[in-house]
C-alpha cells in the first residue's frame, strides 16, 4: 500500500490515486497498466463548473509517459455528468487532451522531441503512429505561435526562397529587434503585394503603424506593402542582395573577357568563377594563388575584383554624407573602364541610394535574414519534402525563433495537496 501511495504522489493528478499495477508482456511491446481510483470531483467540461449529480460511468484507458522501459496505460472510470447548465456532458479531466487518448504530459513531450528529431524517430521512440506525432507536433507550435508577443517589434525583414520546382516561393518575415531578439515572425507563400496582405492582418494594423524600418531586397512587391501598411517605414535595402546584384555583374565581366580571349587565356579563364566570387579573405592555399594568377593576366578583371572588394565599404560608414562621398568616388573608378555590366549595376544603385544609406541612420542586423534564409533550406531539405505545407511553414517558423528553444521539462508536476 505504502508503494501505491508512493506511485500517487509521482503522478501528481489531482483527484486521483493508483489503486493498482499489472505488467502485460504479451505482444512486442511490454506494458505497465496503472488503475486509478477516484476521489469523488467531477468539473462539467461545458461550463467548468463542479458538479456531483453522475449520469454514468465509463472505462477509458489513456497513454502517459513511459515509466522506465515500460509503455505506460492508465486505466480509470470516466463520468458523464447531470450539469444543470448544459445537461448532460462528460467530465473534464485537466490531465488530458482534448479529445486524445494521451495525457498533456506526453503530448508536451512529443512536441518537444519534434524539436530536435524527425516525426518518424519520435514515433518509433514513443510507439505512436507517425501522423499522430505530426498533429500533436502541429497542433504544439499552433498553439506557441498564437500565444507570441508581438509588442515592442519596430524593425521588420522580410525575404523569399524558392521551395521545389518552378516559380514556387515562401516569404519570410522577420522581427530585427523585438525583445527576444532576431527571430521569424511568419511565413507566408509568394512575393507579390497582395501575398503579404494575411501577414499584415495577423501582425495587426495598430502594430504595424510602430514599424519604423523594413529590411528587404529590392523587390516591388515587398515595397509597396510595407509603404502601404506602415505609414512612417524607412526602407533599408538588404546588403546581402545589393552584393548578389554585384557579383552577377562581376560574372558578365568573366564571361565577356573568356569570349574575348584567345585560346591560351581560356585555359587560364576556365574554371576560376568561384574563386573570383569569394572574397579574398576567404580564400587559402591554391585557391589564393590561382585567383592572384588570374588577376595578374586580364586587366579588366583585375580591376573589376579590385572594385568587388571595396564596395562592402559603403556599409562601414556611420554618416550618410561620408558613404555618399564614397559611393560617387566608387562611380569615378568606372570610367574609362569599359565595365558595361559594372555600369548597369551602378545605375541601379544610384535608383536605390537613400534605401541603401538608410543603414547609417539604423544599424540593423542585415546578416540574420541570409542566415535564417539558408536554415529554412536546410529544414525543408531534412524534412525530405512535407505533403503538409501548413506544417512545413510551421517548422521553418519554429527552426528559427524563441518557440523553438528545446525544453523539456518546464513546468511543474501539480501534486496533490498535502
Amino acid at each position: 500500500m505504502q508503494q501505491l501511495n508512493y506511485l500517487t504522489e509521482l503522478l501528481g493528478f489531482q483527484g486521483f490515486y493508483v489503486s493498482g499495477i499489472e505488467i502485460d508482456n504479451e505482444g512486442d511491446i511490454e506494458k505497465v497498466i496503472i488503475t486509478l481510483g477516484r476521489e469523488g470531483r467531477y468539473i462539467c467540461s461545458g461550463c467548468g463548473r463542479e458538479v456531483s449529480s453522475i449520469h454514468s460511468s465509463f472505462e477509458q484507458e489513456v497513454r502517459h509517459l513511459h515509466l522506465w522501459r515500460y509503455l505506460t496505460i492508465l486505466r480509470f472510470k470516466k463520468v458523464k455528468l447531470r450539469c444543470r447548465s448544459c445537461g448532460v456532458k462528460v467530465e473534464r479531466l485537466e490531465f488530458l487532451e482534448k479529445n486524445k487518448r494521451v495525457t498533456k504530459e506526453l503530448t508536451h513531450q512529443v512536441s518537444e522531441l519534434c524539436k530536435v528529431m524527425s516525426v518518424e524517430d519520435v514515433a518509433t521512440f514513443e510507439h505512436l503512429h507517425w501522423q499522430t506525432v505530426k498533429e500533436m507536433d502541429k497542433k504544439a507550435i499552433q498553439k506557441a505561435q498564437s500565444e507570441r508577443s508581438l509588442e515592442g517589434i519596430t524593425v521588420l525583414g522580410v525575404d523569399e526562397i524558392s521551395v521545389g520546382r518552378g516559380h514556387n516561393y515562401l516569404h519570410l518575415v522577420s522581427s530585427l529587434d523585438g525583445p527576444k531578439g532576431s527571430e521569424v515572425l511568419y511565413v507566408g507563400e509568394g512575393r507579390k503585394e497582395e501575398d503579404l496582405k494575411p501577414f499584415w492582418r495577423w501582425f495587426g494594423k495598430d502594430r504595424a503603424k510602430k514599424i519604423t524600418h523594413g529590411v528587404m531586397d529590392m523587390a516591388r512587391g515587398f515595397i509597396n506593402s510595407f509603404r502601404a501598411n506602415c505609414p512612417s517605414i524607412k526602407i533599408i535595402y538588404d546588403k546581402f542582395h545589393v552584393m548578389r546584384h554585384l557579383l552577377n555583374a562581376l560574372n558578365e565581366v568573366r564571361k565577356a573577357e573568356f569570349k574575348r580571349a584567345g585560346k591560351k587565356m581560356r585555359g587560364q579563364l576556365m574554371g576560376k568563377k568561384f574563386i573570383l566570387l569569394k572574397r579574398m579573405d576567404n580564400l587559402k592555399g591554391k585557391a589564393r594563388k590561382a585567383l592572384k594568377e588570374l588577376l595578374s593576366v586580364n586587366r579588366r578583371i583585375y580591376k573589376a575584383h579590385l572594385l568587388k572588394e571595396s564596395f562592402g565599404q559603403l556599409w562601414s560608414y556611420k554618416y550618410k554624407g561620408a558613404a555618399r562621398r564614397f559611393w560617387d568616388n566608387w562611380k569615378k573608378q568606372l570610367k574609362w573602364q569599359r565595365l558595361e555590366p559594372y555600369k548597369k549595376f551602378a545605375k541601379m544603385i544610384d535608383n536605390h541610394i537613400d534605401g541603401i544609406l538608410g543603414y547609417c541612420d539604423k544599424k540593423v542586423s542585415l546578416g540574420y535574414i541570409e542566415g535564417t534564409n539558408l536554415k529554412a533550406k536546410n529544414i525543408i531539405r531534412r524534412a525530405y519534402g512535407y505533403r503538409d505545407k501548413e506544417y512545413m511553414k510551421l517548422k521553418i517558423i519554429q527552426g528559427c525563433s524563441s518557440i523553438g528553444v528545446f525544453r523539456p521539462y518546464p513546468y511543474p508536476l501539480h501534486h496533490n495537496p498535502g
